[in-house]
């Protein structure tokens, strides 16, 4: 608890500071540089992660029942004589640097949008790594089709996201939802879509049929899937988030009339907000929300900083003081609410389990 006090107390005043020192980059580059190494730090030394043994066999025998960007890359490797953990390696500088370059795309403050997200969601941002190598091709692909219109890169960079990782094709859905639906509309759509969504689920399930599609099945296995008050209580970090944007945004939204015609906003807005599709399902198969909703902090990060940027100083001081309580509480709700009422904490672990097996650690856990 006191670690998670300590970090964010640093990102509310380094953050605020940047924001205030928006012109001079400089001390931006710096931070922003300083995180960058940090993330490498704790991420490049890694050798345990829950999935690390199955990766590794895939990596070892040349499995083809994976994703073509794994077994493409995984080749390379090979063939350069390779271990598994440089093949790991590989993907964390990936996406590590596409996650860095997409956020600089929206703001110098690359440092207050980053750390939340590698803060409280490290454990999969080690673990998952062909999701996590596909997830930010897909947001730069999102930003290369409908904010540059680029369609060239927007291709690449969606066959890249494909590639790597099937599952990341229910996102582009968003392209459809963007295109046919006001924003003014966007957040009830999505709202309806989301318990439509359940209820397909649900279905799926049921019959058994979900268990069979190829990439997904093993999202509903028995272990993946949880009781309807579990999965509510693991959802608690998305409501905190998208509650607390929904309220500024709506004052945002009041004070600024002409937002519609904010093409950023608007791109900001729905892609925080798409998320919603996912939440009530994820109640039952929590890895829907570890994929298809939490990762999207990014974008959250973004677009609050968006919503901030013309605040006066007394107000965005007020503000990030609450965003800062609203990431103290998410933590709360990762590490350490699971330890005191089920007695353990799975992220917890997994996250000890990881920075454990960096060698250079060590001496942290002596």
């Amino acid at each position: 608890m006191l670690v998670l006090l300590i970090i964010f107390f640093f990102h509310f005043f380094i953050g605020l500071i940047l924001e205030k020192l928006s012109k001079p980059k400089v001390f931006a580059h710096i931070v922003n540089f300083i995180l960058l190494v940090s993330i490498f730090f704790f991420t490049l030394g890694v050798k345990d992660t829950a999935d690390a043994p199955m990766f590794k066999w895939f990596y070892e025998n040349d499995w083809t029942k994976v994703d073509p960007m794994f077994i493409f890359l995984s080749r390379i490797m090979n063939s350069f004589g390779y271990d598994y953990y440089a093949f790991y390696q590989l993907h964390v500088i990936i996406y590590t640097f596409a996650y860095y370059y997409f956020i600089s795309r929206f703001t110098n403050n690359i440092f207050y949008v980053f750390l939340p997200f590698i803060i409280l969601y490290y454990v999969p941002y080690v673990n998952q790594i062909r999701y996590y190598l596909a997830f930010p091709f897909f947001l730069l692909s999102i930003h290369y089709i409908l904010h540059k219109k680029n369609l060239t890169l927007a291709v690449l960079c969606a066959l890249f996201a494909l590639l790597s990782h099937i599952g990341i094709i229910l996102l582009y859905g968003f392209i459809p939802l963007y295109h046919f639906m006001s924003t003014k509309k966007f957040f009830k759509t999505v709202f309806v879509l989301s318990g439509v969504a359940f209820i397909v689920m649900m279905i799926l399930f049921q019959l058994g049929i979900a268990q069979q599609i190829e990439h997904f099945g093993n999202y509903f296995n028995e272990e993946m899937t949880s009781s309807v008050a579990g999965g509510m209580f693991n959802a608690l970090p998305y409501f905190i988030y998208i509650i607390y944007l929904w309220m500024i945004d709506k004052k945002y939204r009041n004070e600024n009339p002409d937002f519609n015609e904010d093409k950023i906003y608007t791109l900001l807005s729905k892609l925080t907000f798409f998320t919603i599709i996912f939440i009530p399902a994820s109640f039952f198969v929590q890895i829907l929300g570890h994929r298809y909703v939490f990762p999207f902090i990014i974008i959250w990060m973004i677009f609050y900083l968006y919503l901030m940027r013309n605040k006066a100083t007394k107000r965005k001081l007020i503000n990030f003081f609450l965003m800062g309580v609203v990431h103290i509480s998410v933590g709360i709700c990762i590490y350490i609410l699971p330890e005191l009422l089920l007695g353990e904490s799975n992220f917890e672990a997994e996250l000890v389990l990881s920075l454990k097996s960096v060698s250079y650690l060590k001496f942290i856990f002596k």
